[in-house]
C-alpha cells in the first residue's frame, strides 16, 4: 500500500509514478480541500503514462487501484474543515461515477484536518463514518477503511528526542 500526501497530490511526477505501482495507491485531498485536484490525480494514476524517470523513458499501464483518501482541509482563515461527513462522501462517490473511474473506494484519514489534529477525535470520526455506512448503501460499498494515527506518547517534539513521540 502506498499513499500520496496532501502536498504531493498535485505533483505530476507522483501521479505518473503511482500509475506504474503494482499496489493500491491512495491519493489524499490537498490541504485546500479541493476534491477536484485529488480526483484528477486518481484519473492520471489510473491511466497509462509515458514519462522520463531518472533519465529513462518509462511506460506504465495505469493503476486501477488508485483511490481517495479524505484527510480534511484548512480554509483561508486557518480553520479546519473536516470532509468525512455524509454529504462529502456522497459528493465523492458521485465524482467517481461522473469521471468513470475504476474501483471506487474511499479511505478516511481520521487525523490531520478531519480531527483538527486532536487524536482522541479519531474514535468519534470512525464511529460517525460507520453510522454513515449503515445509512447509505453507496457509502457502505465505497468507504473501505480508515487511516488512524497512534502514538506511544502524545504530542510532538523538537530536541531532545523522546521515544515514542513523533
Amino acid at each position: 500500500y502506498h499513499a500520496v500526501g496532501a502536498r504531493s497530490v498535485e505533483d505530476q511526477e507522483h501521479r505518473f509514478v503511482a500509475s506504474g505501482i503494482d499496489a493500491p495507491v491512495g491519493m489524499k485531498n490537498p490541504t485546500s480541500g479541493n476534491l477536484g485536484v485529488m480526483f484528477n490525480a486518481i484519473y492520471a494514476a489510473q491511466n497509462k503514462q509515458t514519462f522520463l524517470f531518472h533519465g529513462q523513458e518509462v511506460e506504465t499501464s495505469g493503476n486501477p487501484l488508485a483511490h481517495v483518501i479524505l484527510r480534511g482541509a484548512v480554509n483561508e482563515y486557518g480553520k479546519n474543515e473536516p470532509n468525512f461527513y455524509y454529504e462529502t462522501l456522497l459528493n465523492a462517490i458521485e465524482r467517481y461515477e461522473t469521471m468513470g473511474l475504476e474501483n471506487p473506494f474511499i479511505i478516511i484519514d481520521t487525523n490531520h484536518d478531519n480531527s483538527g489534529k486532536q487524536y482522541m477525535e479519531q474514535i468519534r470520526i470512525v464511529r460517525q463514518a460507520l453510522l454513515n455506512r449503515d445509512w447509505n448503501e453507496k457509502i457502505k460499498k465505497t468507504v473501505r477503511g480508515f487511516m488512524i494515527e497512534s502514538y506511544l506518547a502524545d504530542g510532538r517534539q523538537n530536541q531532545p528526542e523522546v521515544f515514542g513521540c513523533s
